[in-house]
């Protein structure tokens, strides 16, 4: 089976589903039900273990959203993953990671949750270390470490409600637990949104191949913490939404810093990902949780596309993501060149473009609830900031000189124009269709005509700023010890990251040397305790066959005599 039939194949299957689960959004929308099925399991187990399947409008618009992106990622990697031999290999991988976001979505069951969460940590692994070199190794364990922190909180929620026999989300609101229960899960959702101080391992995860990267920071993996606390909003305290808000507005501006100052495009990419992903959780936080909820939908749409133009500019210079070293895109790569403009774009606000949509709402709905002077100033830095670092991509990108060569090059790819194709309208036009079909999504806001045109104002100044930047100044602006502070996202790789990470494995290699093949292993039992387990484990098992074997044969002579009776 060739290249282009898996690439082909695999994107009709998903945009059917995609299309599917759509017109049951319709249907549900219209008629303002939700679709309920349930598997009940409780009379096979001592607990009450039912696995529902359950489709409501929002549940709907975000599965159809994050298979529709999914199509058009398996287009794209025809294009960028033409060199790859096993191609159906990756194909499954990302199919597998689709999967593990949709039973996240679509089954509101602390079990399948916590299949769908590990799922997505395990295939995110798999997919970062890819290329099996260091340094997507070193990614893929930081990745790993810091997903695995936030599914331990999810794994003390399962055995905690175990101990009440039961596995349903209305367990939480059981009195003692609501309050340890809304930590747990406030925790665990900001390490996989990469919430600070969790944020490490977001642009360490760029190491994967960039269609890997596209559907991992639009709307699968760092979007799952988000609408996990979208679906939980209700239970979380008010002293627990301030710690969050506190946390969110911290990720916006080391996100927005930190974005201005770095040169690797992709990582650029990723750390305004981190920044939407502090509007959106500032959002949960303010109580506009399907506002939120918009904006997921909305963001998924120009950053899938944003991160395929600035992946064929990286696949015709070479593999260099060196912003410095890149240039000359409009002549060279016209159409991707225009894409790319659309969705930075998008991404600023500008008007009635996608991001509009959700972004103006989001600052317009904290205004009208009354933000603090503090709130309403560092919402509108992180603005100016998402402009500025998405104007200096444009120039950087596009606009300054290359050292490279793209004559032998063709922009007319067909995975490639037709992948940007179909997230392009998505970009342009996806705030307003979905805030169109979705009644939720749309709000009656009334502010004075000062705050409403200090919106705009902050745009406009912001690009008055970055174009004499671009004039008179230096587009990478390194330089001075603060400025390596900022540019490290405030050193919390060290901290979080390189370091916990390798102080970990570092003392796990150093107990398993010491204990386990030192004097525990000569001394005491004579095999270590992976053999002590192992041992006491098999005659368990033997005891237990044993006695199944006595119980059996009793059980018989019980019947043969019942029956001659």
């Amino acid at each position: 089976m060739s290249k282009g039939s898996v690439v082909i194949s695999s994107w009709s299957l998903i945009f059917l589903i995609s299309m599917l689960i759509l017109n049951f959004f319709f249907l549900l929308e219209n008629n303002e039900v939700a679709l309920m099925l349930e598997l009940d399991f409780s009379l096979k187990f001592l607990t009450v273990l039912n696995i529902p399947f359950f489709m409501d409008a929002s549940s709907a618009i975000l599965g159809s959203v994050v298979l529709f992106i999914s199509s058009f990622v398996m287009i794209f990697s025809g294009f960028y993953m033409s060199h790859e031999v096993f191609m159906a290999r990756f194909i499954s991988l990302v199919v597998l990671f689709v999967l593990s976001m949709n039973l996240l979505i679509f089954f509101p069951n602390f079990l399948m949750l916590m299949v769908g969460w590990d799922g997505l940590g395990v295939v995110s692994f798999l997919l970062v270390i890819y290329y099996m070199n260091k340094e997507s190794l070193s990614a893929g364990m930081i990745t790993a470490i810091s997903n695995r922190l936030g599914d331990v909180f999810f794994i003390l929620s399962i055995g905690a409600l175990s101990s009440f026999l039961s596995l349903e989300f209305f367990s939480l609101t059981i009195f003692k637990l609501s309050i340890i229960f809304s930590f747990l899960v406030m925790v665990g959702s900001m390490t996989k949104s990469a919430q600070i101080p969790f944020s490490a391992w977001l642009p360490a995860a760029m190491a994967a191949p960039t269609p890997v990267s596209t559907l991992v920071h639009s709307s699968t993996l760092v979007t799952a913490g988000v609408y996990v606390l979208y679906r939980f909003s209700g239970l979380i305290s008010l002293e627990l939404m301030v710690v969050l808000m506190f946390f969110s507005m911290m990720t916006l501006i080391m996100a927005g810093l930190s974005a201005i100052l770095e040169v690797d495009m992709k990582k650029v990419i990723a750390l305004s990902t981190l920044s939407q992903l502090g509007v959106m959780m500032l959002a949960i936080s303010l109580g506009m949780k399907m506002i939120a909820l918009f904006h997921l939908v909305v963001h998924a749409f120009f950053k899938a596309l944003m991160f395929m133009c600035v992946g064929a500019v990286i696949f015709y210079s070479g593999g260099v993501q060196d912003g410095r070293l890149l240039g000359e895109g409009w002549r060279r790569l016209p159409i991707v060149s225009m894409w790319l403009v659309v969705c930075n774009m998008s991404l600023m606000g500008l008007p009635f473009m996608s991001g509009f949509y959700s972004k103006d709402l989001i600052l317009e709905m904290g205004m009208s609830k009354g933000f603090s002077g503090l709130g309403l100033f560092v919402f509108i830095v992180s603005v100016v900031l998402t402009v500025l670092y998405a104007v200096r991509m444009i120039l950087m990108v596009l606009t300054s000189d290359s050292i490279f060569s793209l004559e032998g090059y063709s922009s007319m790819n067909y995975f490639l124009f037709f992948s940007t194709l179909g997230l392009g309208f998505g970009a342009i036009w996806g705030g307003y269709f979905i805030q169109s079909v979705m009644k939720s999504f749309y709000k009656f806001i009334f502010i004075s005509s000062f705050l409403k045109l200090g919106i705009l104002l902050s745009i406009v100044v912001s690009l008055i700023m970055v174009f004499l930047l671009f004039m008179f100044g230096n587009l990478t602006m390194k330089g001075g010890w603060f400025s390596f502070f900022l540019g490290k996202m405030w050193f919390l790789p060290f901290l979080s990251g390189n370091f916990i990470s390798s102080w970990f494995l570092s003392n796990s290699l150093k107990m398993n040397y010491f204990l386990e093949k030192s004097w525990l292993e000569s001394m005491v039992w004579g095999g270590g305790l992976k053999e002590v387990a192992w041992s006491f484990s098999s005659s368990i098992h033997q005891s237990h066959t044993k006695v199944a074997g006595v119980i059996v044969f009793l059980g018989v002579i019980l019947f043969m005599v019942l029956f001659l009776l």
